[in-house]
């Protein structure tokens, strides 16, 4: 984190007619960037000024000498929530009054080990019983988080594995079973794991990855004393996910327990092998069936009438993204976007950046998002009249448990 005497991260300034950045010291060497008063607020200097223009290409924005700004978060999602927050505030200061209520929340933790932690939280959503109970009453929901009309998400299972290394070794080498050899045990066995989409590419796409395998450094006698495995499952519906994990979880085990009989330790004894379960995380999957529910008629009408995001018909295609939670738990969801980039890149990356897009098309789909919501939840117009909810007054929910 940032020193307290400066708390806010800069954000490098960088011309487009330059090579991107390639390492985080390169970044930090940049001598041009925003500043921030003492609230936190970017001063609007010559920089600012600079760096503030919009473009529609990432060509014209070159030929303008156009500047990349790297800020973490930039393409996901920094533009989309403060597009969010301006729909909030735009309802505040017009006094707009809707029949439901409507909620603008930012969550945290979407990527990686985060897991989705905002949206579980914020739906009632318990990963070992895989239901929510949606405490809420959210009865629709729109995420603003790039898809532009996604519907169909992605589930994943994903474990993170430590093998350790018997506490009596004495040695390394191959006089004592190795946490190393037992987890690439286990990653020969997951190998040999086929689902029906390797053969068919015409299948439900169900896959899996061992991603990462990381080890502790040897000790002076050249024991490993543990490496960790990370392994991803992935599939749009819950029964294939369900399946391919009744197959590969028990092979973690599988890779400890061989390396172990290799040299006739005993399972949980001082001379074996031992195995434990760092982390695991479930991204619940959906699959839409019913193509009428009221997330995607209101966000088709906003776009009709706003004319901008027109679709003649939505995408199958799925996604990982915040929507998994609600959808899950049956509340009727779609993935839009707000935000416009000329150009950018880095996404997840040390060296995330980008150029601001065309301010038109982002105001136009502020107003869609806005709508959209509008429509689902009614309004009370300014000359007395009730326009009526779209959605109905109770959210769908897969348990009354309170987590």
């Amino acid at each position: 984190m940032p020193p307290e005497s400066n708390p806010f991260e800069p954000i490098k300034l960088q011309s487009m007619a330059e090579a991107i950045v390639g390492t985080p010291e390169a970044l930090a060497a940049l001598p041009n960037a925003l500043s921030f008063d003492g609230n936190g607020r970017i001063v609007r200097d010559a920089f600012y000024t600079q760096a503030y223009r919009r473009f529609d290409t990432a060509d014209a924005a070159t030929a303008a000498g156009a500047l990349r700004h790297y800020v973490p978060g930039y393409s996901d999602a920094m533009g989309n929530a403060v597009g969010a927050f301006h729909i909030a505030r735009m309802l505040k200061k017009y006094n707009i009054q809707p029949v439901y209520d409507i909620w603008v929340c930012g969550t945290a933790g979407e990527e990686g080990k985060g897991n989705l932690a905002g949206m579980k939280q914020l739906y009632g959503y318990n990963q070992d019983t895989g239901k929510g109970n949606n405490a809420l009453n959210f009865v629709t929901n729109f995420s603003i988080d790039g898809g532009s009309g996604t519907i169909n998400f992605i589930g994943s299972y994903r474990f993170e594995m430590k093998f350790k290394a018997p506490a009596e070794a004495a040695q390394g080498g191959a006089t004592a079973p190795s946490a190393l050899n037992a987890a690439a045990m286990a990653a020969a066995r997951i190998a040999d794991i086929k689902t029906p989409w390797d053969s068919d590419a015409k299948a439900l796409k169900t896959t899996y990855t061992v991603g990462t395998m990381a080890c502790e450094a040897p000790l002076p006698n050249g024991v490993t004393p543990s490496c960790t495995m990370q392994v991803d499952m992935r599939s749009p519906r819950l029964e294939p996910l369900n399946e391919i994990r009744s197959r590969i979880e028990p092979l973690f085990a599988a890779g400890m327990a061989q390396e172990n009989a290799r040299f006739g330790a005993a399972e949980g004894s001082a001379q074996a092998v031992s195995m434990e379960l760092v982390w695991f995380g479930d991204r619940p999957p959906h699959e839409r069936t019913d193509l009428s529910d009221v997330s995607i008629q209101s966000a088709w009408q906003a776009a009709e009438t706003v004319g901008v995001d027109k679709r003649t018909e939505l995408s199958l295609a799925a996604s990982s993204l915040n929507d998994n939670v609600p959808a899950a738990i049956g509340v009727p969801t779609i993935n839009l976007n707000i935000s416009t980039n000329a150009a950018g890149g880095g996404t997840h990356a040390f060296y995330e950046w980008g150029v601001p897009g065309n301010a038109n098309t982002e105001g136009l789909r502020l107003y869609r998002v806005m709508m959209a919501a509008l429509i689902a939840a009614g309004v009370h117009t300014s000359d007395g009249k009730r326009i009526a909810p779209a959605a109905g007054p109770l959210g769908a929910r897969t348990t009354e448990d309170q987590y």
